[in-house]
């Protein structure tokens, strides 16, 4: 809700001839949301009806819908435009209906109170033109457009006055204001449209930035106009097509067989590929989350379902290495492999930045490199043996791992995630997992055939996986490398695919 002394700015945008009061209630995206019945005359549409009107007009805009429902939370956190009487919610600086809109006379005060539709065109006017100003006197980000997010900070910060009020540093301390209303505002986008999986990339603010008087009600000053800011940012989620690729964002996301959370599904993990498969859908559960549901299915056509946009972010087609790592040069035996591997998100460095290609691969890292290569479907909140705790990363890897018979468990119900892999594992593993069916002789001295990994061994060389070492040796219980380790996967792959 914005205050008196707020609004006042947006009250002198319309003596500069910012609004021209052109909403109109006869719109197209009102139309989109006609499956949701007629609104009735002083009642209040439903919530999933309210985020259709919400999302289509934002769309109509070229507004992301995440910053238009942010800005309606905050206005107006159920997102009604009549309270239990059937009278227009009006605040106590008279904001207006669902959008709140205050100070706006060139606009129709009866339809505003009465009419839905008219509210959120106008509010949405309001914000578009909020916007247009960054081309004037509000920042902008450097080389960003009305689809990112993140673009929308000052513009949201108009919508409710570039008072000192809402400066994004305090000037006396530097301190980040918190308060700000747009700060609420992008604080909304993370919990209501990312589900807090995501954070937005931040501004590199300093108080030489602005000019104000903290005791004065006059406009900040922007001395700063253009930002670079810090860490990845966001595009809209709803502007996705039928043939579009998109990664997931965290492991255990559920891909559920329609558009709700009312019945689970597949777990997915982190960066699993998907492929929109048509428009979104809103939420047929009773909860009111604002996200939207994606028809999709799987890279390798496997599975299908409807997954959360709020889970989901656009893949972006690698020219070059995704990852850097500082230990891994262009003269290292396994490059190609280890960077091919860290493109597609199979395989991750430390948080230093190294790779580690000479360390030994643990059974939790095997399950989490096949399990991630493979798009198994896991489920974070089960495990199947006494030494691996729930939250443990490779949790839901291991549980799926096990599921689909690739890595069994010792006899004392332990899995032990930290064992280093030997070649022999590494055999049986890759064997199962791709479901290897090939045999070829073997000759190597210390290989016998009442080893366990005696067939495994046969069918990866009859894969070209390996082929063992010049001596005629496999060393099968010798330990595997993370270098070696991404070599195999990655032929095991290249296999997999033809």
């Amino acid at each position: 809700m914005k205050s008196v002394l707020l609004r006042a700015g947006l009250l002198t945008c319309i003596t500069t001839g910012l609004f021209y009061g052109e909403a109109s209630a006869e719109t197209d995206w009102s139309s989109k949301c006609s499956s949701y019945g007629e609104i009735k005359p002083n009642e209040n549409p439903s919530f999933q009806h309210v985020n259709c009107l919400l999302t289509n007009a934002a769309l109509e805009a070229d507004i992301p819908p995440e910053v238009v429902k942010a800005v309606a939370t905050q206005e107006n956190g159920n997102w009604r435009q009549f309270n239990d009487k059937g009278e227009t919610v009006i605040s106590e600086d008279g904001g207006i209906g669902l959008m709140q809109i205050t100070n706006q006379s060139n606009y129709d005060q009866e339809k505003l109170k009465n009419d839905i539709y008219y509210n959120i065109e106008a509010g949405i006017e309001i914000l578009n033109s909020m916007y247009d100003r960054t081309k004037t006197d509000l920042p902008k980000i450097k080389g960003a457009g009305k689809q990112v997010i993140e673009n929308w900070y000052f513009p949201v910060m108009a919508y409710n006055g570039i008072k000192p009020v809402n400066s994004p540093l305090y000037q006396l301390n530097g301190e980040k204001n918190k308060n700000a209303y747009q700060e609420k505002v992008f604080a909304y986008i993370e919990q209501h449209s990312f589900l807090n999986d995501t954070k937005l990339a931040q501004f590199p603010f300093s108080t030489t930035d602005f000019k104000y008087d903290p005791n004065s009600s006059k406009n900040i000053e922007f001395l700063k106009r253009e930002y670079t800011v810090t860490g990845q940012t966001h595009d809209s989620a709803y502007l996705f097509k039928k043939g579009d690729k998109v990664v997931v964002t965290e492991d255990g996301v559920s891909l559920r067989p329609q558009p709700g959370t009312s019945k689970s599904g597949n777990k997915l993990a982190n960066n699993t590929i998907l492929i929109i498969n048509g428009n979104f859908s809103y939420d047929q559960s009773s909860n009111e989350n604002q996200f939207v549901w994606y028809p999709v299915k799987t890279a390798d056509q496997k599975s299908e379902g409807y997954i959360s946009s709020a889970y989901i972010t656009k893949k972006i087609e690698q020219t070059e290495p995704l990852l850097t790592f500082s230990d891994i040069l262009e003269s290292e035996r396994f490059y190609n492999e280890i960077y091919s591997l860290s493109e597609k998100g199979i395989i991750a460095g430390f948080p230093d930045g190294t790779f580690r290609p000479g360390a030994t691969v643990t059974r939790a890292q095997a399950a989490i490199m096949i399990g991630r290569a493979l798009e198994l479907p896991i489920d974070s909140t089960k495990t199947a043996f006494s030494d691996v705790p729930f939250s443990s990363k490779a949790a839901g890897y291991i549980a799926a791992a096990y599921k689909n018979g690739i890595i069994s468990g010792y006899p004392s119900g332990e899995f032990r995630p930290d064992q280093t892999v030997t070649r022999g594992d590494m055999a049986i593993f890759l064997a199962r997992a791709f479901k290897l069916q090939g045999t070829a002789d073997i000759y190597f001295s210390d290989v016998s055939k009442n080893m366990t990994a005696y067939d495994s061994i046969k069918k990866i060389l009859a894969a070209e996986i390996t082929v063992g070492y010049p001596d005629h040796t496999f060393k099968p219980k010798e330990g595997v490398t993370r270098g070696q380790f991404s070599a195999f996967l990655t032929r095991a792959l290249q296999k997999d695919v033809q």
